[in-house]
């Protein structure tokens, strides 16, 4: 019995892990709408920054030097009001990055998910295991194909190791590095789930994992009974 519960309770989360990629990689046009719009507006508020203290480069750079040039004298002529006005701009920015973070946190259960479908055992899901029963509709090649492409996307994941919240904080003397980094997530995370999409994993559900068995008819020594409890328990430790 204790190997049936272990049995069907990596299988479980297996199947849950899959159905978490899912449900993100189905939501994500909606998520990267959000991300792309921040992009924007970040990339809005250092245009609005760097025209708060121009130099005469400004004009002599400028293809339309007559515009350049009522912008030099306009910033020449607020200087006074230069440190409340940038002060603005990072309130602004702090309520732009506020909304990103909730965005990356929901991408980290995402992130977390394919990681540990990187370490699950393709073993336990191959098609010689005569005491597992997956769900109708799911076929241990299908799981097969979903780990796959999770391990190959793994290098991937690297992107992401850093803390969001202590690298995206509103400092206006950051905004082109933010920028950056928050287009590079933009699209790692579309190339992440245009591979997965392709393992054909559209079919899963979480209402299936219920549905998971495990058949122990099949005749086991005591013996083999303990040591595939104890490869179970393993597997389970390392994801």
């Amino acid at each position: 019995k204790e190997l049936q519960e272990a049995l069907c309770c990596y299988t479980a989360d297996t199947l849950s892990h899959i159905d978490t990629v899912r449900g993100f990689c189905e939501r994500k046009s909606k998520w990267m709408l959000g991300r792309e719009t921040e992009l924007h507006m970040i990339m809005d508020i250092k245009d609005r920054a760097d025209k708060i203290n121009l130099n005469i480069s400004h004009v002599s750079q400028s293809e339309n030097k007559g515009k350049a040039f009522l912008e030099y004298m306009k910033s020449k002529s607020t200087q006074v009001t230069a440190g409340s006005r940038r002060a603005e701009l990072e309130d602004e920015l702090a309520a732009v990055l506020k909304d990103t973070l909730g965005g990356l946190e929901t991408l980290e259960y995402f992130l977390d998910a394919v990681e540990k479908l990187a370490v699950t055992s393709l073993h336990v899901f191959m098609e010689e295991n005569q005491v597992l029963r997956l769900p109708k509709g799911i076929s241990l090649e299908h799981v097969q194909v979903v780990i796959t492409a999770a391990r190959l996307i793994c290098p991937l994941l690297l992107e992401f190791r850093r803390d969001a919240s202590v690298f995206f904080l509103p400092k206006l003397q950051n905004v082109e590095v933010l920028s950056y980094q928050l287009d590079k997530y933009i699209q790692t995370t579309q190339i992440i789930c245009e591979k997965l999409e392709k393992s054909s994993f559209s079919d899963f559900s979480l209402k299936m994992t219920i549905e998971t068995a495990v058949n122990l008819g099949v005749d086991f020594s005591e013996h083999d009974i303990e040591r595939m409890l104890h490869h179970i328990n393993q597997l389970d430790e390392i994801r």
